[in-house]
């Protein structure tokens, strides 16, 4: 009964909060948040949701370059000193001001959620005190340099410290969701629209909507079909199969572009016993195969990367070697394409041992970007070239993502996002050794420990000088392609469409769908 009733009120919500007409979006999204707590659960799902509602101190374009936000400007002021200098008159949706002390508030708050299955403490470890200088000027006093703060600063979700910490359940129920963003959650529930409204005083300007209703629609063909009818205003992540038809229909406007995030393999390499993985007859195998270089090798061999980007993506992607996109900073351009080699793959898996093969569970998620399954299906079939048999088991996002954190997968396939634009965050969240003091390797799910990748990656995150920096970045992100550590398959590009009469947007590379940049038709 009390779903029925949440449910009931968020359908009814749009009337209630304001009156019908232009200035109500109704938005359509693959994929909804998990929670409404800025800062639990670091996930592409949830960080698109709190875009909505809260500030970072720096901000970022369609590009992922840094731009003032919060923060108006920033600097150096020595090694392990930076100066934020805040924007004035910047009030919270309650209308109290936002000054350095709820910055460091914010910061103190992230290492006391226990239990977080994903932590933004990545982008504050390396913070060892926040001084308040004035209301309006903040330090972070590091340990060691930090030239990444002010990309970090653009991912932690500014919060108020008035009524001191606040547990994730009462952001759920909109109850402790006090932002400085454009828009004011009123309700949400897991399987429900996110309500919002506008906040009038936003400090980027009044947004051009009134309302706001964001809906889960996971399906592909039923999201498609509500924007056909008009239910709703804008989806994201058009389904592929839909792309060519949606262009030739006059009331439909398509908005593309490039994505960050790259589809890749990540096999477990330290369990003993991968869960799934078992030889041909079903029995448990005398060790990990995916622990032996040569195994991980032939798994990128056998992935004809062309055939998937043509006929499971219809060209709506580019076939990848290596973990971010080339166009990022740190991102070798020496790294060949990968080959495609059957043959070679099947010497590898007998020089390693299994000339016959083993089985093996590849786990996805079914809902997370266009043809995610399908990819994971295809690949399946690859890998049988090279005596690999794999059963597929697909699930939602809000299932696969927190079974992948206990390390439930043997061997997953799934997107990541560089949303930093360069390759250090994938390194130290995914590569490094899981170190919690450090900040590193929380996204680490394959059990991934290289020494000297992880005595390059701490080398690496203190450098200031940019050639430099960027040298030891693209040596590492070589190292991690030779090591087959994951395999990168393919990079997405990234489609929304809207009604041509509504609304006009330019697609961003980390997918996020932000309201206040969905504007109106001109």
């Amino acid at each position: 009964m009390r779903k029925l009733a949440i449910l009931a009120f968020a359908l009814a919500a749009p009337a209630a909060m304001a009156p019908a007409g232009a200035q109500n979006l109704n938005i359509g999204i693959q994929n909804e948040p998990n929670t409404m707590d800025p800062q639990w659960h670091l996930l592409g799902n949830n960080t698109a949701a709190m875009r909505n509602q809260y500030d970072t101190l720096v901000g970022r374009d369609v590009n992922l370059q840094d731009r003032p936000s919060l923060a108006l400007s920033w600097k150096v002021i020595d090694e392990t000193t930076w100066e934020f200098k805040l924007r004035p008159g910047v009030t919270f949706h309650d209308g109290s001001p936002f000054t350095a002390e709820d910055v460091k508030f914010t910061i103190a708050r992230i290492p006391t959620l226990q239990g977080n299955p994903s932590a933004y403490s990545v982008y504050t470890s390396l913070i060892k005190e926040v001084v308040v200088v004035d209301p309006l000027t903040v330090r972070f006093i590091t340990n060691g340099p930090a030239p990444l703060m002010p990309t970090n600063m653009s991912n932690v979700f500014m919060m108020s410290g008035a009524k001191g910490v606040q547990p994730t359940a009462d952001f759920s129920t909109a109850k402790a969701s006090i932002g400085t963003g454009p828009f004011k959650l009123v309700s949400w529930a897991p399987g429900t629209p996110q309500m919002l409204v506008r906040h009038d005083a936003y400090w980027g300007g009044k947004p051009h909507w009134a309302t706001l209703k964001i809906s889960p629609i996971a399906n592909n063909p039923a999201r498609v079909a509500a924007l056909l009818t008009g239910d709703v205003d804008f989806i994201n992540r058009v389904p592929v199969a839909d792309v060519a038809k949606l262009r030739t229909d006059p009331k439909i406007k398509v908005f593309d572009g490039p994505s960050a995030y790259v589809y890749m393999v990540y096999p477990d390499v330290s369990s003993d016993q991968p869960p799934g993985v078992k030889d041909n007859a079903g029995q448990p195998l005398a060790k990990n195969p995916f622990r032996d270089a040569r195994v991980r090798q032939a798994m990128s061999l056998a992935i004809n990367r062309d055939a998937l980007v043509d006929r499971v993506m219809e060209g709506l992607a580019i076939k990848m070697t290596q973990p971010v996109p080339e166009s990022m900073f740190g991102a070798s351009p020496r790294i060949p394409p990968a080959p495609y080699n059957v043959e070679r793959g099947r010497a590898l898996m007998a020089e390693a041992g299994f000339p016959q093969g083993f089985q093996a569970e590849l786990s996805c998620p079914n809902d997370r970007f266009p043809n995610d399954a399908k990819i994971c299906e295809a690949v399946a079939q690859q890998y049988s070239r090279i005596g690999i048999k794999i059963t597929v088991s697909a699930y939602p996002s809000a299932v696969f993502f927190p079974r992948r954190a206990k390390r439930d997968f043997g061997i997953s396939m799934a997107g990541w996002g560089s949303l930093t634009g360069e390759s250090s965050y994938f390194l130290s969240l995914v590569i490094h050794t899981p170190d919690k003091d450090k900040g590193l390797g929380a996204i680490n799910t394959s059990g991934i420990s290289d020494p000297e990748l992880d005595t390059l990656i701490q080398q690496v995150r203190p450098m200031l000088d940019l050639p430099k920096r960027r040298a030891a970045l693209e040596r590492i992100t070589e190292l991690t392609v030779e090591r087959n550590w994951v395999i990168p398959v393919l990079a997405f590009g990234t489609v929304s469409a809207g009604r041509a009469d509504r609304v006009s947007y330019t697609t961003r590379q980390d997918e996020e769908t932000m309201a206040i940049e969905v504007l109106p038709a001109k």
